[in-house]
């Protein structure tokens, strides 16, 4: 017997997808006021805006594992193949952004000999050693905050195409993957 094809993403895939959706726009923020803020805002964000960068980081890996050994729901058939090849590229480039923005700060903050300490007493580890010169200190300072832009530009560009794509069609295909719609399966109670 053939498994039947999934209408909509797990619970838990769509927990996380709206969790970090949440953080990752709280993160932006954060990031945003700490550097065009005041000198004693900034240091008062910064340490929260690491944290909250760690978390982000271990909640995407963990995101990512998951999708790749859950099942998910097949590809739209009447998407176009080159439409289908744009948003898995635009996805992986989002999935490299999420993964290497939270990398960068946190050489960043290496590099500034800041506290790594998080909640519950543990401590993020150095994992190198900053040497004099302050070169590799700028290209994480570059990836950090233009990938940040370039993330933000793209979760819209992510919005945008899944609001076209509800209104274009009108089949409800987004809202139902991603939890918002009841399959109609479950309002018949089976």
């Amino acid at each position: 017997m053939k498994p039947q094809p999934l209408d909509r993403y797990p619970c838990i895939l769509r927990v996380l997808h709206w969790l970090l959706a949440l953080m990752l726009a709280l993160q932006f923020v954060l990031g945003f006021a700490a550097e065009y803020g005041a000198a004693r805002m900034s240091e008062a964000l910064l340490p929260f805006h690491f944290r909250l960068g760690v978390l982000i980081l271990g909640l995407t890996v963990l995101r990512l594992c998951l999708r790749l050994v859950m099942p998910t729901p097949a590809a739209d058939p009447g998407e176009p193949p080159g439409l289908r090849r744009a948003r898995s590229a635009v996805h992986g480039v989002l999935y490299l952004l999420v993964l290497a923005v939270p990398v960068s700060g946190h050489v960043i903050w290496v590099w500034m000999g800041a506290d790594r300490s998080l909640p519950g007493g543990f401590e993020v580890p150095a994992l190198f050693v900053p040497p004099e010169d302050e070169t590799g200190r700028a290209v994480a300072w570059y990836v950090h905050v233009y990938g940040a832009w370039i993330l933000l530009g793209l979760v819209g560009l992510h919005i945008l195409a899944a609001v076209l794509r509800q209104g274009a069609r009108r089949d409800e295909f987004i809202t139902q993957r991603m939890g918002f719609k009841r399959l109609q399966r479950e309002e018949r109670g089976s």
